[in-house]
């Protein structure tokens, strides 16, 4: 049986300018197994998972040289459509590839375009659907699901043609803390026998998978290729080895870790279970090597810099419900942004937390009322970063609202917010070839460098490796600190436990809950019924941690070594707000 995956020699350059993303990266996939691809924002790993389904160099310019192969096919040869009988792609962006306009009819179509029989689609659907938790999704319009519900759509979609490859581009990053879980452990449960194109063939799928968050894919995948910042290959092997032979390397990269590999990294005396682990993390978190500090509060300022008094809240919602395509889909929620506050938004996948930070923003039709301060600018970060991209390079585009409000030292605002974002190197490029996590980054800097009084942000880290995010968490939290007042839709339950100050639940389009972070995070019900499935470490403060007085907040770097001045490793941007509170410790 062939291969699923033969790479050697392969180089990647894409778009009309031929930027250099992929040099000289080998790899074999063996049918029926499995491959982790890893490695740091703007690396390539989604380059590379486009040059294996086709779609670089014959649908998005770019020039493919060395040797792929891929189900024994060249995709750089064999027309897309071809391959895709027997390749399934899960794009980072899972709404770009749903065509039709009903769940149901998005995966009849799949099997229509394969010529599958018609008798049994239906079976294959709802089995397929079943198989990623989407059965009650089948009669809902696509342009209607929610971030994560397209997610799981789009796999769905992906395995009712029983692929033999399945590549997989961030498949969790959407997905609420539960439903992450759920997703993340069936990834490498595809891996194996499957029915063949003809009666009583069986054939052996393999899965290519690019990730994040570790911890969510339970048994990892069999082999991980590790990229470095210029697209060359670091490690390939078996997972365990790689990960724990170049765990150094990954931390510097920026690379998330399973919480395993990272406490042996951080010379934890054995695993979470053991009381020694427990008394080491005890003592990290109070006030031992590699402790955070304390919160540092500095005075308020405002959209040009100059201090303000704050008042009682910059953003209050009274009664109000939040319609779409005439009906109602966030109800009755009552709310404060206060300056200086940060407010973490969470929820199941379709409870309908981006609607209701739109609803804040006055960008849907809404009842009751939003008010805000009247010298107070209310700033709003999109879940899909594309769908505010204006300009023709990434200077241009962080100085656009900066011109358009007038305010003082537009470039000294400029040079900051991009450094601060890790997006200096980046400042002559498009916005339009930037990696996903790079366009992250980009519509947070064109938010960020207004100082805003009010911050609506949702998912500004999802798609980002360790580094960037604690580089967002760090402003997110910085801007908190000079009296921004945040609200942050995140299903990054560390994240909140590293910078929020309060929590609001959101459930069927209402808040069920609002309180401080540790009474959340710490209800084993609300959690429940939220679809908050604490992390491991999180669980870990909550059975032990925060009898023995760690603060939650303490969390987001107790593990970290060789710290930097922000407490965090890696890079975390230049002085000023955004190393305001990036090492932050506290019992919030």
């Amino acid at each position: 049986m062939a291969d699923a995956v033969r790479a050697r020699g392969l180089t990647v350059d894409v778009g009309h300018d031929r930027t250099a993303v992929l040099d000289d990266v080998g790899f074999v996939v063996p049918a029926g197994s499995s491959l982790l691809v890893v490695g740091p924002s703007g690396c390539g790993k989604s380059t590379l998972l486009r040059v294996l389904v086709g779609v670089v160099p014959q649908t998005l310019p770019g020039v493919v040289a060395g040797e792929v192969s891929v189900v024994g096919q060249d995709p750089r040869e064999v027309p897309v459509p071809r391959l895709a009988a027997s390749v399934g792609l899960v794009q980072q962006s899972p709404g770009d590839q749903l065509c039709l306009g009903v769940v149901e009819d998005e995966l009849r179509f799949a099997l229509e375009n394969r010529g599958a029989d018609v008798a049994g689609m239906d079976e294959r659907a709802d089995r397929a659907l079943r198989a990623v938790g989407a059965t009650h999704l089948a009669d809902r319009a696509t342009h209607e699901l929610s971030g994560g519900e397209a997610q799981r759509v789009a796999l769905a979609a992906a395995l009712v043609t029983d692929p033999d490859l399945l590549v997989l581009d961030e498949p969790t990053s959407l997905l609420d803390p539960a439903g992450a879980r759920e997703v993340g452990g069936l990834v490498t449960t595809l891996v194996g026998p499957v029915p063949g194109p003809a009666p009583g063939e069986v054939a052996a799928r393999s899965v290519v998978v690019v990730e994040h968050r570790l911890d969510e894919l339970g048994r990892l995948p069999d082999a991980t290729l590790v990229l470095d910042h210029a697209g060359r290959v670091l490690a390939h092997g078996p997972t365990a080895a790689v990960l724990r032979a170049h765990c150094d390397a990954l931390l510097d990269l920026g690379c998330r870790l399973p919480l395993d590999v990272h406490l042996e990294a951080a010379g934890a005396p054995g695993p979470l279970e053991d009381p020694r682990t427990d008394d080491w993390l005890v003592a990290r978190a109070a006030g031992r090597p590699g402790a955070p500090h304390s919160p540092v509060r500095v005075p308020c300022t405002g959209p040009a810099g100059t201090p303000t008094t704050p008042s009682a809240t910059a953003l209050t919602a009274r009664g109000l419900t939040v319609h779409r395509r005439g009906e109602a889909v966030v109800h009755d929620v009552d709310l404060d942004l206060e300056p200086g506050v940060l407010v973490a938004v969470v929820g199941p996948n379709g409870g309908g937390k981006s609607t209701l930070l739109r609803g804040l923003a006055g960008l849907e039709r809404t009842t009751g009322s939003v008010t805000t301060r009247t010298d107070v600018p209310v700033t709003m970060v999109f879940q899909n970063p594309e769908h505010q991209l204006l300009a023709r390079t990434v200077r241009d585009e962080v100085a656009w609202s900066v011109r358009l409000a007038g305010l003082d030292a537009p470039a000294e605002r400029v040079e900051r917010t991009l450094a601060e974002l890790g997006l200096t190197a980046h400042a002559d490029a498009s916005p339009y070839r930037l990696s996903g996590g790079q366009q992250r980054r980009l519509s947070l800097a064109t938010a960020t460098v207004l100082d805003p009084g009010v911050l609506l942000a949702d998912e500004p880290t999802f798609g980002l490796d360790g580094a960037q995010t604690r580089a967002t968490a760090a402003v997110l939290r910085g801007l908190a600190d000079v009296g921004t007042a945040v609200g942050l839709v995140t299903h990054d339950l560390m994240l909140v436990a590293q910078v929020a100050d309060r929590v609001a639940v959101v459930v069927g389009g209402r808040v069920v809950a609002e309180g401080e972070v540790a009474q959340v995070l710490s209800d084993d019900g609300l959690c429940a019924r939220a679809r908050l499935a604490r992390p491991p470490l999180l669980d870990w403060w909550v059975r032990t941690g925060r009898a023995r007085g760690v603060g939650v907040r303490a969390l987001g770097t107790v593990l970290d070594r060789e710290l930097d001045g922000t407490g965090a490793r890696g890079p975390t941007g230049g002085p000023g707000r955004a190393r305001a509170h990036a090492d932050a410790s506290g019992t919030s």
